[in-house]
């Protein structure tokens, strides 16, 4: 007599594996681009996909090739992701779910590399950028769920106290990232995701839309302190490295608003924004199943 198998071990290993990888390629590409921005690394590469006009990779320096990095990763997330859609396709009966959250991964990183390509091509305005931030976060965001569901099929979602503050801080600090490509100047950090440091950049503006972005950002970073502080008693180590980037992040923020940025501290700055939104994207998730 055979017995069935259990919802929990639906999904083979091999499929929660290729979308975890496929969710840290995505973290990866966003973490990247946040670096090619806080240190004005796009302009270097002045062609699309090679880097200039007759050679694919860059010269010996280190600006090029922090782009040139970028552009190969992010290409071989669409690899990935239409991997993960595929698998998703195969173990739809286990949850649907399965199969729309790698699609919608799929498709926000493929808008976000036409961004990428119309930036170096044409050059984009600041709405234009903001969605295609909006999309890479978006695709990040789904492919971490399309993980645990895998990981964890049809698990219900509990709105607990935790779930609630986690949500509220990737909420505000979603808004806040979106909102501060469009209120930075042109020589501005403030236009690489970070977190807020209430010191007006050159050429931020107008005052009332930087206020609104600079609070929203502000209440995003309350709630994210709050929510680990909320998780710290069942804390895992993600939680831990969270709560390192955090005072990196703090502390880098500080130093910039009271000395000026390089590209050192620019770096610093901007991807543990990304990695720390990731991690409160995550614990969220996993504070919903209890």
């Amino acid at each position: 007599m055979t017995h069935p198998v259990s919802v929990r071990n639906a999904v083979p290993k091999g499929v929660v594996v290729l979308f975890a990888i496929t969710a840290v390629v995505i973290t990866a590409t966003l973490a990247l681009g946040s670096t090619v921005c806080a240190t004005d690394a796009s302009a270097s590469c002045p062609n699309w996909p090679g880097c200039y006009v007759g050679r694919l990779t860059p010269v010996d320096a280190t600006q090029p090739w922090v782009e040139f990095i970028h552009r190969v990763i992010s290409a071989s997330v669409g690899l990935f992701a239409v991997a993960s859609v595929i698998a998703g396709i195969v173990y739809r009966r286990v949850d649907r779910l399965l199969v729309v959250l790698p699609i919608v991964a799929l498709v926000g990183a493929l808008i976000s590399g036409v961004f990428g390509m119309m930036t170096i091509k044409w050059g984009i305005n600041s709405v234009e950028a903001s969605f295609d931030l909006l999309a890479a976060i978006i695709s990040m965001g789904a492919m971490w769920r399309a993980f645990f569901i895998a990981h964890s099929p049809r698990s219900p979602w509990i709105w607990n106290e935790r779930t609630k503050l986690g949500m509220g801080a990737v909420v505000f600090l979603v808004i806040g990232h979106f909102f501060a490509v469009q209120v930075a100047g042109s020589g501005s950090l403030t236009r690489c995701m970070g977190w807020a440091m209430f010191v007006r950049g050159a050429g931020d503006g107008p005052l009332a839309g930087w206020v609104a972005q600079q609070t929203s950002s502000g209440i995003g970073m309350l709630l994210a302190i709050a929510f680990l502080v909320a998780r710290w008693g069942r804390r895992t180590g993600w939680d831990t490295l969270c709560a390192v980037l955090v005072v990196i992040e703090i502390v880098t923020g500080v130093l910039i608003a009271v000395n000026g940025s390089n590209h050192g501290l620019g770096t610093l700055h901007a991807v543990p924004a990304v990695l720390i939104l990731c991690l409160t994207m995550t614990a969220t998730m996993r504070s919903a199943r209890g």
